[in-house]
């Protein structure tokens, strides 16, 4: 059974890098540009995993998460960010994420992660 996952960025560049290592690993991969394209696309059952970029135009990825968890709370959510400042800062409360990675991250570093959270 293929794994299913959402990549949410606004960066294609990030979207197509984080699609090529998880496809290279029999996930079936959907993308969106923004954030309220991935919360029209996340409703339950739909994904395993979605990683989703924390700065984002139209919608923060926090509030992307805090939505997408509660529309579907079986999904496992991975932020992702290139900003130092979100380093440090956790994220708000009431945002829960399974995981965090920091760009530029490695592909194994990202399938790994997916791989484990959604180990059945």
């Amino acid at each position: 059974m293929n794994r299913k996952a959402l990549i949410v960025d606004d960066e294609e560049l990030v979207r197509n890098y984080v699609r090529r290592a998880l496809a290279g690993r029999g996930w079936a991969v959907t993308e969106a540009a923004n954030g309220a394209e991935a919360l029209r696309l996340a409703v339950p059952g739909a994904f395993d995993a979605m990683v989703c970029d924390l700065k984002m135009p139209d919608l923060r990825g926090e509030e992307v998460i805090k939505r997408a968890r509660q529309a579907c709370p079986a999904m496992k959510i991975v932020a992702i960010t290139g900003s130092v400042s979100d380093i440090k800062a956790p994220l708000a409360p009431g945002v829960q994420a399974d995981g965090f990675l920091i760009k530029p991250f490695g592909i194994d570093e990202i399938r790994d992660l997916l791989e484990k959270l959604t180990r059945i």
